[in-house]
């Protein structure tokens, strides 16, 4: 029996094995040090430092390392490297209730815009017909080469920072690592172009 079109379900997966290697590259985040501003814009850019420096990288990154090339590992590797190429800028901070909400504008490079471009050629190639047994390697293939060739940062976008003071030691809290306006900030609006697909 012919096997119906798959391209949205493949959407969906491809977005949901992205999104997994993405958060995996960039979010562990460690202490580092940075000049001297307020407790929590010095809370932010500590963690966004440690973002920038971090290497760490998850078992989704090993999992889709072993179906590429050695060229496309390179791509890979490269486009991981960019992504962490992220430039910031903290641009003011304002009071809420009990938190203080840090404003940070994020320039990256439009990693967004390329994997729109790629997934659509990468369909128009198939007649918009994908078949099930497909592992999307060709797909990854290109996008990271795509990805890891990107030269100017031509993403530009501001993102809200909530920090809370606890009681006890003062140390700040920010909502780094849940915030999904920042990450798709540093992923160049390539978490909204993959949550867009997967939904149509």
């Amino acid at each position: 029996m012919a096997q119906k079109p798959t391209a949205k379900r493949h959407k969906a997966k491809l977005a949901e094995r992205l999104t997994a290697l993405l958060l995996c590259a960039v979010l562990l985040v460690m202490t580092a040090g940075c000049a001297a501003r307020s407790g929590a814009e010095k809370k932010v850019a500590n963690e966004l430092d440690a973002l920038k420096s971090s290497d760490s990288v998850g078992s989704e990154v090993s999992e889709i390392h072993k179906i590429l090339s050695d060229e496309g590992k390179g791509y890979l590797d490269s486009f991981l490297k960019k992504l962490r190429d992220f430039d910031y800028e903290i641009t003011g901070e304002r009071q809420d209730g009990d938190n203080t909400v840090v404003t940070v504008r994020i320039k990256t490079y439009d990693f967004g815009r390329e994997y729109l471009a790629v997934w659509t050629d990468y369909l128009k190639e198939r007649n918009g017909v994908i078949d099930e047994n497909d592992d999307l390697t060709g797909f990854y293939e290109e996008l990271f080469r795509r990805l890891s060739e990107l030269s100017e940062k031509e993403y530009i976008h501001d993102v809200e920072i909530v920090c809370v003071e606890p009681l006890d030691n003062g140390e700040w809290i920010a909502n780094i690592k849940d915030n999904e306006q920042l990450q798709d900030a540093i992923f160049g609006g390539m978490m909204g172009e993959m949550k867009t697909l997967a939904g149509e």
